[in-house]
């Protein structure tokens, strides 16, 4: 089955949890669009980048939940179209949640193909602040393997706003070291429309004489919950999308 046809059955799954009661279909859900610009230094060049992304929660039982994530996007310059999908099965509890993640990268103009696997968790510290970790490893094409880590901070400034601060670090085998400094704000527009703008900037390291990227990424995210509800409520009953996240810049340009 090709990679195409697995995105659409994903997004298939969750659109259909998506119009199902939320009562009957325990589901969880927020789709995104977003623009980047991305610009490397020392006259590396720069490119645009416009993607979306899904992610579905579909829940077991009180405690145990499944996670199906899935993207697209296209950016102008280099590697052309990337895709990604990715499923995940979480212990969820009120302190936070842990779970493991294995997921699929491709890039359209390159022969790369990356499969990524690891953990997660994000600890409720209090009302108004996550902290999440995640690590794992990846195999990709070309003998090109590797392992990641990164953690972030998520604090609520208001039930309605977070900003978010985080560090991602992977090592690709025999092509060096990215080191991601990042740094984001999400606004919900109100508590009964499930709609938030947010932004982002990243700033990527390549060792070894590498280039460093910096990334500014603007966007819209569509919650499908039961709601109403806060911010920081939906980003905790919904996707645990920094945790089963997994894309280095170098891989998008």
């Amino acid at each position: 089955m090709s990679l195409r046809s697995i995105l659409l059955a994903s997004a298939c799954l969750v659109a259909a949890g998506a119009l199902a009661p939320a009562s009957a279909a325990n589901f969880d859900g927020v789709f995104g669009a977003d623009y980047s610009h991305l610009d490397a230094n020392g006259g590396g060049g720069s490119a645009n980048a416009w993607g979306l992304t899904g992610s579905g929660v579909f829940g077991f039982s009180q405690d145990w939940a499944g996670e199906v994530d899935g993207g697209y996007q296209h950016v102008s310059q280099g590697v052309g179209s990337v895709w990604n999908i990715d499923g995940s099965v979480m212990y969820r509890g009120g302190w936070g949640r842990v779970g493991g993640v294995v997921g699929y990268n491709s890039a359209d103009n390159t022969d790369i193909n990356v499969t990524n696997y690891g953990g997660f968790v994000d600890f409720y510290a209090s009302h108004a602040f996550t902290v999440s970790v995640k690590a794992g490893g990846f195999n990709a094409s070309h003998n090109t393997d590797g392992d990641y880590v990164g953690a972030q901070v998520a604090g609520y400034v208001m039930p309605d706003f977070a900003i978010t601060g985080g560090y991602d670090y992977t090592h690709l085998q025999h092509a060096g070291n990215e080191n991601d400094w990042s740094v984001g704000g999400e606004w919900l527009v109100s508590e009964t429309t499930p709609v938030s703008v947010y932004a982002s900037y990243t700033n990527s390291k390549i060792s070894g004489g590498g280039p460093t990227i910096n990334v500014w990424t603007v966007g819209v995210h569509y919650y499908v919950d039961s709601g109403p509800a806060t911010l920081v409520d939906r980003q905790r009953a919904g996707a645990a999308t920094y945790g089963t996240s997994f894309g280095p810049t170098l891989l998008k340009f």
